[in-house]
Protein backbone atom coordinates (compact mmCIF):
# COMPACT_ATOMS: atom_id res chain seq x y z
CA UNK A 1 0.00 0.00 0.00
CA UNK A 2 1.36 3.60 -0.73
CA UNK A 3 1.65 5.89 1.89
CA UNK A 4 -0.07 9.65 1.21
CA UNK A 5 1.89 12.28 1.27
CA UNK A 6 2.19 14.93 4.26
CA UNK A 7 0.12 17.54 2.14
CA UNK A 8 -2.44 15.24 1.06
CA UNK A 9 -2.92 13.95 4.59
CA UNK A 10 -2.82 17.50 5.89
CA UNK A 11 -5.51 18.36 3.47
CA UNK A 12 -7.14 15.13 4.51
CA UNK A 13 -7.10 16.41 8.10
CA UNK A 14 -8.55 19.93 7.63
CA UNK A 15 -11.61 18.05 5.54
CA UNK A 16 -11.78 16.33 8.69
CA UNK A 17 -11.83 19.08 11.25
CA UNK A 18 -14.09 21.13 8.48
CA UNK A 19 -16.44 18.36 8.81
CA UNK A 20 -16.35 18.15 12.96
CA UNK A 21 -17.11 22.20 12.88
CA UNK A 22 -20.20 21.79 10.42
CA UNK A 23 -21.63 19.19 12.43
CA UNK A 24 -21.42 21.15 15.46
CA UNK A 25 -21.87 24.44 14.21
CA UNK A 26 -25.60 23.11 11.87
CA UNK A 27 -26.67 21.09 14.76
CA UNK A 28 -26.41 24.66 17.03
CA UNK A 29 -28.33 26.45 14.26
CA UNK A 30 -31.39 24.02 14.08
CA UNK A 31 -32.22 24.90 17.73
CA UNK A 32 -32.64 28.63 16.43
CA UNK A 33 -35.45 27.48 14.49
CA UNK A 34 -38.81 28.14 15.53
CA UNK A 35 -40.09 25.74 12.31
CA UNK A 36 -40.13 22.23 12.43
CA UNK A 37 -39.83 21.31 9.04
CA UNK A 38 -36.88 23.74 8.48
CA UNK A 39 -35.51 22.01 11.71
CA UNK A 40 -35.48 18.79 10.99
CA UNK A 41 -33.86 19.08 7.41
CA UNK A 42 -31.15 21.25 9.03
CA UNK A 43 -30.58 18.64 11.90
CA UNK A 44 -30.74 15.81 8.52
CA UNK A 45 -27.79 17.80 7.05
CA UNK A 46 -25.79 18.16 10.62
CA UNK A 47 -26.09 14.40 11.06
CA UNK A 48 -25.52 13.59 7.08
CA UNK A 49 -22.17 15.98 7.92
CA UNK A 50 -21.65 13.96 11.73
CA UNK A 51 -21.59 10.64 9.58
CA UNK A 52 -19.31 11.85 6.46
CA UNK A 53 -16.71 12.81 9.54
CA UNK A 54 -17.05 9.52 11.55
CA UNK A 55 -16.06 7.89 7.91
CA UNK A 56 -13.22 9.98 7.01
CA UNK A 57 -12.05 10.06 10.46
CA UNK A 58 -12.16 6.06 10.33
CA UNK A 59 -10.47 5.66 6.88
CA UNK A 60 -7.70 8.45 8.39
CA UNK A 61 -7.01 5.56 10.98
CA UNK A 62 -7.05 2.96 8.60
CA UNK A 63 -4.61 4.56 6.28
CA UNK A 64 -2.62 5.30 9.63
CA UNK A 65 -2.45 9.39 8.89
CA UNK A 66 -2.31 10.81 12.71
CA UNK A 67 -4.44 13.64 13.15
CA UNK A 68 -2.55 16.69 13.17
CA UNK A 69 -2.84 18.67 16.60
CA UNK A 70 -4.59 22.01 16.83
CA UNK A 71 -5.50 21.37 12.67
CA UNK A 72 -8.22 24.18 13.30
CA UNK A 73 -5.79 26.78 14.55
CA UNK A 74 -3.19 25.97 11.81
CA UNK A 75 -5.93 25.88 9.00
CA UNK A 76 -7.78 28.49 10.28
CA UNK A 77 -11.23 26.54 10.94
CA UNK A 78 -13.43 27.83 13.56
CA UNK A 79 -16.77 27.58 14.98
CA UNK A 80 -18.38 30.22 12.78
CA UNK A 81 -16.37 29.87 9.80
CA UNK A 82 -18.77 27.59 8.22
CA UNK A 83 -21.99 29.72 8.06
CA UNK A 84 -19.87 32.79 7.45
CA UNK A 85 -22.19 34.62 9.60
CA UNK A 86 -21.66 37.13 12.65
CA UNK A 87 -25.44 37.91 13.67
CA UNK A 88 -26.72 34.06 14.05
CA UNK A 89 -26.37 34.79 18.19
CA UNK A 90 -29.02 37.73 17.62
CA UNK A 91 -32.49 36.77 18.93
CA UNK A 92 -34.23 38.78 15.97
CA UNK A 93 -32.64 36.33 13.34
CA UNK A 94 -35.47 34.86 11.62
CA UNK A 95 -36.12 31.67 10.04
CA UNK A 96 -35.84 32.54 6.55
CA UNK A 97 -32.13 34.76 7.00
CA UNK A 98 -31.52 30.86 9.51
CA UNK A 99 -32.09 28.51 6.10
CA UNK A 100 -30.77 31.14 3.64
CA UNK A 101 -27.29 30.92 5.58
CA UNK A 102 -27.25 27.49 5.60
CA UNK A 103 -27.98 26.93 1.79
CA UNK A 104 -25.16 29.31 1.22
CA UNK A 105 -23.06 27.34 3.24
CA UNK A 106 -22.93 24.34 0.60
CA UNK A 107 -20.00 26.63 -0.94
CA UNK A 108 -18.24 25.58 1.74
CA UNK A 109 -18.14 22.51 2.01
CA UNK A 110 -18.05 21.16 -2.43
CA UNK A 111 -14.62 23.91 -1.40
CA UNK A 112 -13.15 21.68 1.16
CA UNK A 113 -14.33 18.52 -0.37
CA UNK A 114 -12.68 19.70 -3.72
CA UNK A 115 -9.15 21.36 -1.89
CA UNK A 116 -8.63 17.39 -1.58
CA UNK A 117 -9.61 15.84 -4.24
CA UNK A 118 -8.20 18.19 -6.89
CA UNK A 119 -4.80 16.47 -5.29
CA UNK A 120 -3.54 13.21 -6.94
CA UNK A 121 -3.49 10.34 -4.59
CA UNK A 122 -3.18 6.73 -5.72
CA UNK A 123 -5.93 5.49 -2.97
CA UNK A 124 -9.08 5.09 -5.69
CA UNK A 125 -11.36 3.52 -2.58
CA UNK A 126 -10.34 7.11 -0.54
CA UNK A 127 -11.21 9.02 -3.27
CA UNK A 128 -14.61 7.19 -4.38
CA UNK A 129 -15.46 7.83 -0.76
CA UNK A 130 -15.06 11.02 -0.66
CA UNK A 131 -16.95 11.67 -4.14
CA UNK A 132 -19.53 10.03 -2.33
CA UNK A 133 -19.70 12.17 0.43
CA UNK A 134 -19.67 15.37 -1.56
CA UNK A 135 -22.55 14.10 -3.73
CA UNK A 136 -24.32 13.27 -0.59
CA UNK A 137 -23.19 16.78 1.24
CA UNK A 138 -24.75 18.40 -2.55
CA UNK A 139 -27.92 16.02 -2.09
CA UNK A 140 -29.07 17.31 1.51
CA UNK A 141 -28.39 20.86 0.42
CA UNK A 142 -30.46 20.15 -2.44
CA UNK A 143 -33.45 19.16 -0.34
CA UNK A 144 -32.77 22.00 2.30
CA UNK A 145 -33.19 24.90 -1.15
CA UNK A 146 -36.11 23.03 -2.21
CA UNK A 147 -37.72 23.55 1.38
CA UNK A 148 -36.70 26.80 1.02
CA UNK A 149 -38.25 27.17 -2.19
CA UNK A 150 -41.54 25.72 -1.19
CA UNK A 151 -41.52 28.09 1.91
CA UNK A 152 -40.69 31.15 0.27
CA UNK A 153 -41.08 31.51 -2.60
Amino acid sequence: MQKINKVIAAKLCKLLSFLHHAGEELERVAKKIKDQNIKMSVRSVALETNQYKRELDSQLQSLRIKRIKNIDIMCGVSTGEVLKNNHLNDKTTTDKEIIELCCKSEVNFEREYRNVLNEYFPHHELRNMLVYQLNGIKCAFMQLKLLRSVRWF
